[in-house]
């Protein structure tokens, strides 16, 4: 993990969790900017399959994709968000039981490309800030989940 790591811990299990986090068409509902899910592979979150999106501000708009670079089932996944033209962000994910709960971390950090060089404090202090929301907000959609039947 890097410094723009994030840990909370959360009252939902790793089973709800992971049921965000599996479905990819609610990708849209945790990650600041997407507008639209176009499009997800069959077989996501496994490794090598893709979101396919449309992200933007206002009317300025663009496609783009988020492939599973790792899956482990309930425990973790790595994504790498393709963000043309400034390159791509590495997003790490882990769930952990905790009590009843879960602890998760969330670290997103440039990967590779121009933004990965133009990486400095300034910009590591928007990364935090993105990965704090994210945190939240996929927190906020685990604990609306059904709980596992017992």
């Amino acid at each position: 993990m890097t410094n723009t790591a994030t840990t909370k811990e959360t009252t939902a299990t790793p089973a709800q969790v992971w049921a965000v986090l599996s479905d990819g068409y609610r990708y849209n509902e945790w990650v600041q900017g997407t507008k639209e899910i176009r499009d997800v592979d069959s077989g996501w979150p496994s490794k090598g399959a893709a979101i396919h999106y449309t992200v933007g501000v206002g009317p300025i708009t663009y496609q783009n994709e988020t492939v599973s670079r790792d899956c482990l089932t309930e425990r973790s996944l790595e994504l790498e968000v393709h963000a043309t033209p400034f390159g791509t962000v590495r997003v790490g994910i882990k769930v952990e039981p905790s009590g009843s709960g879960s602890r998760v971390t969330l670290d997103e950090h440039p990967y590779r490309g121009p933004m990965r060089v133009l990486h400095n404090p300034l910009t590591r202090l928007g990364f935090l800030a993105r990965t704090s929301t994210m945190i939240d907000d996929l927190i906020r959609l685990a604990e609306a989940e059904p709980s596992p039947a017992s």
